[in-house]
């Protein structure tokens, strides 16, 4: 395996032999070459599209909340369900301009019933789910989607965190992300940048500035690799693994799908209980609920 990228040759099934599974384990991730067909990768990019024209034109599909003094980011709320898309800072959006307002979204939430195309990517059968059983076991459980985007040159950074610090999910092993290229992903466009190893470091503390993120003084960035990835392919990793995306300043869009799964043998809990798992080198809670709740 080179480059813990693993290609998928036409009409074959993924397959993950120990070697790479050790790897994983190791490492905290592993990439995906060609996970999606060019159909899946065209589908999914007209099925986003759709999702944003549908919500900013029928009024009984969503409402939009507006930007306000207290807040950064308009949004569409699906009105009878928590599907919602989330507009770059600033944007006010704007219906009779379909296409300026497609390129400002940053993010979209609970999508995974919107389309057929995302559902199919969710069946057993697709490569997807057969890596994911490799990696996590049988039975395992969807628990997060979101459609992450970065418009050309505004796409803002998602600084280092840990996922995982957003959960309240145990043990702290059971939770691995999906993030699936819908465009090919570079350093220019903000491709996603792993610490190798580091799911293997514990909790991380977290704060809230940009977004809820880690103090890069606390993580060896110096050990961080840009994982970057031809359009259809997939970055599997734990949600342990510090990780970030730049921004986007380049010309083109940065189009991704991400999804979270815990093992079957997971389970939610509390907040009190968590920070006792959650907690970084010193014992502190390090999780974003704990830092929201210290006010930092």
């Amino acid at each position: 395996m080179e480059n813990h990228h693993i290609k998928r040759k036409a009409e074959q099934e993924f397959e993950i032999k120990p070697k790479e599974l050790s790897e994983f384990r190791e490492q905290g991730y592993i990439a995906i070459n060609q996970l999606l067909t060019k159909n899946e990768i065209s589908d999914a990019r007209r099925a986003i599209k759709d999702i944003v024209t549908r919500y900013a034109t029928e009024p009984n599909v969503a409402e939009l909340r507006s930007l306000s003094a207290d807040r950064k980011r308009a949004s569409y709320k699906k009105v009878d369900g928590r599907t919602h898309i989330q507009f770059e800072s600033g944007y006010q959006p704007d219906p009779s301009d379909l296409d300026t307002l497609e390129l400002k979204v940053r993010k979209l939430m609970w999508f995974e019933s919107e389309a057929p195309v995302f559902q199919e990517i969710l069946t057993q059968s697709h490569p997807a789910m057969k890596i994911l059983e490799a990696l996590l076991g049988q039975g395992s459980k969807l628990f997060q989607s979101m459609a992450l985007i970065k418009p050309p040159l505004i796409g803002s950074e998602k600084p280092w965190h840990q996922d995982n610090a957003y959960f309240a999910v145990t043990p702290l092993d059971a939770i691995i992300g999906i993030w699936i290229a819908l465009d090919d992903a570079t350093v220019d466009n903000g491709c996603m940048h792993v610490i190798p190893g580091g799911h293997r470091k514990g909790a991380f503390k977290h704060h809230h500035a940009k977004d809820c993120e880690i103090e890069k003084t606390l993580l060896p960035t110096a050990q961080s690799k840009p994982i970057e990835l031809a359009a259809g392919g997939a970055l599997f990793f734990y949600g342990m693994l510090p990780h970030e995306t730049p921004a986007n300043r380049s010309q083109n869009r940065r189009r991704a799908l991400q999804f979270h799964f815990h093992a079957a043998h997971a389970k939610k809990v509390d907040s009190s209980s968590y920070d006792k798992v959650f907690a970084d080198a010193e014992g502190n809670p390090a999780s974003c609920e704990a830092a929201r709740l210290a006010g930092i």
